[in-house]
């Protein structure tokens, strides 16, 4: 048991400072699993709204609105003649 107390007494100097080994190992595991939470937060971020973006989408075009818009981009649209309408298309 006595050299378990001299190895928490140790201590590991680096670039950043002085730490305990012990306490470097519990450090880094502690970041890992805040890595894993940011991730999983970002994660279920970009899910949530690529969902709500396609409800935007279906709910449109249940309304109308994009049979709207395409009707109104659509080349006829502009009631040109013969070539211009080709052209267009």
């Amino acid at each position: 048991m006595r050299h378990m107390r001299i190895f928490h007494r140790a201590r590991v100097c680096s670039g950043i400072g002085c730490r305990r080994p012990i306490l470097d190992a519990r450090y880094k595991i502690g970041e890992q699993l805040a890595q894993g939470t940011v991730e999983y937060a970002l994660t279920t971020v970009a899910l949530i709204a690529i969902i709500v973006a396609l409800a935007l989408l279906w709910r449109s075009g249940q309304d109308g609105a994009l049979a709207k818009l395409a009707e109104k981009a659509a080349s006829h649209a502009l009631s040109g003649t013969g070539p211009l309408d080709i052209a267009l298309f």
